[in-house]
């Protein structure tokens, strides 16, 4: 199987934010990125698109899958991790206001979850548990979002969870896996144009 991770454009409103489920559209400039992500793609068609249920994501593989020629397949298991009552505040506000759980958290967030939220490893469980029902032997793209590629590529690729924000996954971008006999390959990471073999 060739499994296709593309993080979702640009959000309208969400620079400085927490940006978990809120459920953000994206902006114009993210709209027009996946664009033309949608028409630089090279690669196989897949047979399949998956997207998280967030506005941002689904208006992503709309216009991913109407170059590709596929229906995106709605998956709520590719969400965002939730931030819980940190949710839509701006990051600056959530220091200021809850500076010692801000504190504790950041210093273990892939084992601490935000009050009210869930955990990086919660959201690892969550994707895998996606991951594990695809079918064998087809070409699958999926959008989602930064933390749920990260907690996937993460778990797949056997990376120490804390290392995970060490993988550069910038708005529109694409990353490549391929998945044989239970081993997973990366392909490549963060491609905003399509240029692999």
């Amino acid at each position: 199987m060739k499994l296709y991770l593309v993080r979702h454009g640009e959000a309208e409103g969400s620079a400085g934010r927490a940006v978990g489920h809120l459920d953000l559209p994206l902006s114009a400039a993210g709209a027009r990125d996946v664009e033309t992500l949608a028409a630089t793609w090279r690669g196989p068609a897949p047979g399949r698109i998956f997207t998280s249920d967030l506005r941002r994501a689904v208006e992503s593989a709309r216009i991913l899958g109407a170059r590709l020629g596929a229906e995106p397949v709605v998956d709520a298991r590719l969400r965002e991790v939730s931030f819980g009552d940190w949710d839509g505040r701006a990051w600056d506000d959530v220091y200021e206001s809850d500076h010692e759980r801000f504190e504790a958290w950041s210093e273990r967030w892939w084992d601490l979850a935000p009050p009210g939220g869930e955990s990086f490893a919660d959201l690892s469980r969550r994707v895998l548990a996606w991951f594990r029902e695809l079918p064998g032997e087809e070409t699958i793209l999926a959008v989602a979002h930064g933390g749920s590629i990260r907690a996937l590529l993460a778990e797949l690729l056997a990376i120490p969870p804390e290392r995970a924000f060490n993988l550069e996954l910038a708005p529109a971008r694409v990353s490549a896996l391929e998945v044989r006999g239970g081993a997973c390959e990366l392909l490549f990471l963060d491609q905003g144009r399509w240029h692999a073999p």
